[in-house]
């Protein structure tokens, strides 16, 4: 299929998602166009060139001033995006920079005021509001099968000795800067009234080499009673629920996105019979009697009414045709902003 007018791109860092996700997306689409490539290893240099007869460079400052580009993919470590977002930018680019997209809420402040200057798109691949699971629930608190929700916990656990440079402060790296920053995204998602309160706590436990958080444990309320909890490490054996959702009429529990399904127990209030309280002397002294509650129980499987929306396709939707970005930075620094409230509440200090 020809390309039409595509996107000049540039995809500064080829790690595992710059080279397995957005060179390999930028590539295949017929409205991008892979014009460079850059990385600080030379064998990945060489494999770029041979697989896609891009220009090559070991630095971002050598290839924006040798290879002008309509789009930079920032997918280098994360205690460089800032700088390269804003370096891009400066340059005339549209920008997407993988997560977590800043360290600070002061430097997501400042990549957006470079996207602003240069009347440039900036957009952030918080690929976690695209997937299947995160959908569902979504789908289902928006559709009141549960009722008024009022939790919502999202939590991922393993042992797992990490030992790359994830685990390494000085690169920004961290189980909360990494999955952290994909959860912490969804459940501001899915906040539905303004974030009043954050508490949190992040743990370097000794599990995992080096010196940054395998450990993180988050709490965000909202304005309208909403509790908003991720707990997660790469330090703890037993599997829990992906998934744990309670409404006023019932329940939603996903045990992984790999199982495909979901548990649901839930009953329609309007066929519910009434409860009265008893006052201060409860019949034969007992204290909890049963509902009769007409409850449905399901299992579905993870397949949300809408399918997930292609960021590569809206993405030259945004910059060719003035769409909307699927994700906007200004949505993304509300993220921002609670990750820096949990590392301040935070007993451990990043």
């Amino acid at each position: 299929m020809a390309k039409e007018h595509p996107i000049t791109t540039m995809v500064v860092g080829l790690g595992r998602i710059g080279w397995r996700y957005h060179i390999r997306q930028a590539a295949e689409s017929p409205h991008f166009e892979v014009a460079a490539a850059v990385d600080v290893v030379p064998n990945r240099r060489k494999q770029a060139q041979e697989t896609y007869g891009c220009k090559v460079f070991a630095t971002i400052e050598e290839a924006l001033e040798e290879c002008p580009v309509e789009l930079a993919v920032i997918c280098t470590r994360s205690i460089d995006h800032c700088d390269h977002v804003v370096k891009a930018h400066r340059a005339g680019s549209h920008v997407v920079v993988e997560k977590p997209a800043a360290m600070s809420l002061a430097e997501m402040d400042k990549m957006i005021a470079a996207a602003k200057k240069a009347g440039r798109i900036l957009t952030v691949h918080q690929s976690l509001r695209f997937v299947k699971d995160f959908l569902f629930v979504r789908e289902i608190i928006d559709s009141k099968m549960l009722g008024n929700v009022f939790w919502i916990r999202r939590s991922g656990h393993d042992f797992y000795r990490r030992n790359d440079w994830q685990m390494e402060k000085r690169y920004g790296g961290g189980y909360y800067n990494n999955a952290g920053s994909h959860i912490t995204d969804a459940l501001v998602q899915l906040a539905g009234s303004r974030i009043v309160d954050v508490w949190g706590d992040l743990k370097h436990t000794g599990v995992s080499a080096g010196d940054a958080d395998d450990f993180v444990r988050v709490s965000i309320r909202t304005g309208k009673g909403r509790l908003l909890e991720f707990d997660g490490s790469f330090s703890y054996a037993f599997p829990q629920p992906a998934w744990s959702v309670a409404g006023t009429c019932g329940s939603l529990e996903i045990q992984s996105a790999e199982k495909g399904t979901a548990r649901l127990k839930y009953f329609d209030p309007k066929k519910a019979p009434k409860r009265r309280l008893e006052g201060p002397l409860p019949k034969g002294r007992q204290y909890r009697i049963l509902d009769e509650l007409p409850w449905v129980e399901k299992e579905l499987p993870l397949k949300p009414k809408k399918p997930a929306p292609d960021f590569y396709e809206n993405l030259y939707r945004a910059i060719r045709k003035g769409a909307k970005p699927l994700v906007t930075a200004e949505s993304v620094r509300e993220a921002i902003r609670v990750m820096d409230l949990v590392r301040r509440s935070s007993q451990w200090k990043y």
